[in-house]
């Protein structure tokens, strides 16, 4: 199998949707100050960060007052973390209008999260993207332009409509989802699709004290169920490793 090429873009990507949590740096009310938190995240399909967030939380008043703020992932799949990569991206948390959709999302990925979702303190908010910033090890520290971290849904929306059909079906093949994240060179486990989009699905486990998420990208876009198929199909047939 060959190594891919490293690619800025990708690398952040990659980091972002396959995050379980992210800190999230707010400016402190009283006094100005940075401020702290430990988020669970989700993205829509485009890779807007999605938060569930308590309205009663400090992070939460600190917003409604100032709404910048900056997400920072990092590599959970590495043992040493200086090792891994990291991405901090940044701009401003907007309250989600009609949340059904980035709800699904979210709940897909993250089902414990139903406990509270339905609690009328909490409520679905995204990070509206302005810019990035990556570190993939020692040497490799640069911005990452809002345009080019995020990806163009343009004429994929038969794709992004038909998610649930498309998750389905791939779960519909016994075992499936578990030989694709062998592909990718992860533990073995009872692996499952927990969102797609057009470069690529999300893959999860709950085998362990966590839930671990893993990153399948085609290196090619899929506008349709059956372009998104057919991506998976030369996937799988080939000899890349990520």
């Amino acid at each position: 199998m060959t190594e891919p090429a490293f690619s800025p873009v990708e690398t952040s990507r990659r980091l972002i949707r396959q995050a379980r949590t992210a800190a999230l740096a707010t400016i402190a009310r009283r006094t100005g100050h940075p401020f702290g938190s430990m988020v669970s995240v989700a993205c829509e399909p485009d890779g807007t960060p999605i938060l569930l967030m308590s309205t009663l939380a400090a992070h939460s008043r600190n917003l409604a007052e100032d709404p910048r703020a900056s997400l920072l992932y990092e590599d959970r799949t590495v043992p040493d973390p200086q090792q891994g990569g990291r991405v901090t991206v940044v701009g401003r948390i907007e309250r989600i209008g009609e949340p059904a959709e980035a709800a699904r999302r979210y709940l897909a990925r993250l089902p414990e999260a139903s406990l509270y979702a339905g609690f009328g303190d909490f409520a679905f908010f995204r990070l509206v993207v302005e810019e990035a910033h990556l570190v993939a090890g020692f040497g490799r520290a640069m911005r990452v332009r809002r345009e080019d971290l995020l990806l163009d849904l343009a004429g994929c929306e038969a794709l992004i409509s038909s998610e649930v059909a498309v998750v389905a079906a791939i779960e519909a093949e016994v075992g499936r989802a578990s030989r694709l994240a062998a592909r990718l060179g992860v533990p073995a486990g009872d692996w499952h699709v927990v969102g797609v989009d057009p470069e690529g699905l999300d893959l999860a486990t709950d085998d362990g004290p966590f839930r671990a998420f893993r990153r399948l990208t085609f290196g090619e876009i899929a506008r349709t169920g059956a372009d998104f198929e057919a991506a998976l199909r030369r996937w799988e047939e080939s000899g890349i490793l990520q």
